[in-house]
């Protein structure tokens, strides 16, 4: 019968200076991790592409000037305007919202519409191209026609002679998976004149 004389386990000697390397290693990938990820929260904080281009309206214009249009409040009235919401940035986006005005203004939003860029200046209800607002995709450089429809309403919480002026709407957008909320000019203001005691009744009421 034959014996095989086993070696006993070797392991390789203890070196403080391996094992410092290694973890100085490990330390300088943990650091560029946490730089990038750092690096994508500061870009997509700060990230703001939307602009707008191009405005046609429809309603009691008045005046329409360099700075904007002149809106009369019309009891009972509507008002709608349109423009393009431009993509400028190289990502694309995916828009959720968008939000005009509140329930408290001489302005209120009845509805948004949207149209694809061919059908740019389609402002009239029914117009071929424009649908109900719904979540969009904008790609890069990308335009998609908008149209927010309003009615006059309020008048009873605005003094006569006082006036309101809306410059810019919010928008409620992703970028990846993150989600943010921008104002976002409008291509015109819109200053609608609260109107002289006759013509509101509810002042009296």
């Amino acid at each position: 019968m034959g014996f095989v004389r086993k070696r006993p386990p070797t392991t390789a000697p203890y070196d403080p200076a391996l094992r410092m390397q290694a973890r100085l290693w490990g330390l300088f990938f943990y650091l560029i991790v946490l730089a990038f990820l750092g690096a994508v929260v500061f870009f997509v904080v700060r990230y703001q592409p939307l602009s707008t281009g191009n405005f046609t309206s429809s309603g009691p214009v008045t005046a329409d000037g360099a700075n904007g249009v002149r809106v009369a409040y019309t009891g009972g009235g509507t008002f709608s305007f349109g423009f393009l919401l431009i993509n400028d940035g190289p990502v694309p986006l995916t828009i959720d919202k968008v939000q005009f005005t509140g329930p408290n203004e001489l302005l209120v939003p009845l509805k948004v519409e949207m149209a694809a860029k061919r059908h740019a200046g389609a402002i009239g209800v029914g117009a071929p191209g424009l649908e109900r607002f719904m979540q969009f995709s904008l790609g890069a450089g990308d335009r998609r026609w908008i149209v927010v429809r309003t009615e006059f309403e309020n008048c009873a919480r605005f003094a006569q002679g006082t006036f309101e002026t809306y410059t810019q709407f919010l928008v409620t957008f992703k970028v990846g998976p993150f989600t943010k909320h921008a104002w976002v000019p409008l291509p015109r203001n819109i200053r609608v004149d609260s109107p002289p005691d006759w013509a509101c009744s509810a002042r009296g009421a």
